[in-house]
């Protein structure tokens, strides 16, 4: 891919992975448009971008307005890659669940999603090209104690895009998932990793710049999915193939870690 020729939508961008995925795609020559709610944040972003050698515009976005997604993607104009990252977690058992909070994640991580793809979907499909990049979780792939809410919105999203997959197939369009296990970002301070099962911190976080490669790596291939790290991976095809297993040893080993 010519990044230089692109213009990129990356939704989520005033911090974490979506932060470092906009600064690796200016370092590409991409011309990214940085979409999130914070205005101050998207800013220095839009700094880094520019000193990256990369051209960036702010359109301050809250995704789980669909009107807003529509004005993001128009302000956009031809929009080659559409990045759907905005998301945030609250951890907490399901009984514990507050339900404005559990509401407030499916708007933001799996309706932002949908919003924006509906946006962009028609220019890509006049154009039959385009590349839809939707940042999903090992969330959902397995489901976690003490992670429901944030899981449901992983699985949807994972689910959305396999089927949008299947629709656009042979239209022009790609889709691809990425995967990322915990990320070494604000985001897991915010959403309290200490909350998650022992056995998920045997696995170490990855740094946002990492993830920021995978992602760029995807939307340049269209690949269908990819986890990272390799860790992650390898456990994810292991639930995927013998899931009662998998969550065995994650309750078993998790009960032991966090009793002592």
């Amino acid at each position: 891919m010519k990044w230089k020729e692109k213009t990129v939508v990356v939704t989520g961008a005033s911090s974490g992975i979506g932060r470092a995925v906009a600064v690796e795609l200016a370092k590409r020559g991409a011309s990214v448009v940085l979409a999130a709610r914070r205005a101050a944040e998207l800013d220095a972003v839009d700094q880094l971008c520019r000193a990256a050698g990369g051209a960036a515009t702010t359109v301050v976005t809250d995704v789980r307005d669909p009107a807003a997604c529509k004005r993001l993607i128009e302000s956009a104009g031809r929009v080659d890659v559409l990045i759907n990252n905005a998301g945030f977690a609250i951890f907490d058992a399901i009984e514990q669940a507050r339900p404005d909070e559990l509401e407030s994640m499916m708007q933001t991580n799996y309706f932002g999603a949908v919003w924006c793809t509906q946006a962009v979907l028609p220019q890509m499909l006049a154009r039959r090209e385009g590349t839809i990049v939707n940042v999903a979780s090992i969330a959902g792939i397995m489901g976690y104690a003490r992670m429901g809410g944030y899981c449901a919105t992983k699985f949807a999203m994972i689910g959305f895009s396999e089927a949008l997959r299947s629709e656009v197939a042979g239209r022009g369009v790609r889709v691809a998932i990425v995967c990322p296990g915990t990320t070494e970002t604000e985001f897991f301070v915010k959403a309290e990793r200490g909350k998650m099962p022992g056995a998920s911190r045997l696995i170490l976080g990855v740094s946002a710049e990492r993830v920021a490669r995978v992602v760029c790596k995807s939307a340049e291939d269209g690949r269908y999915r990819r986890i990272v790290p390799w860790p992650a991976a390898a456990y994810m095809r292991l639930k995927e193939i013998f899931p009662r297993v998998a969550h065995f040893f994650m309750r078993r080993v998790s009960g032991l870690m966090e009793k002592e």
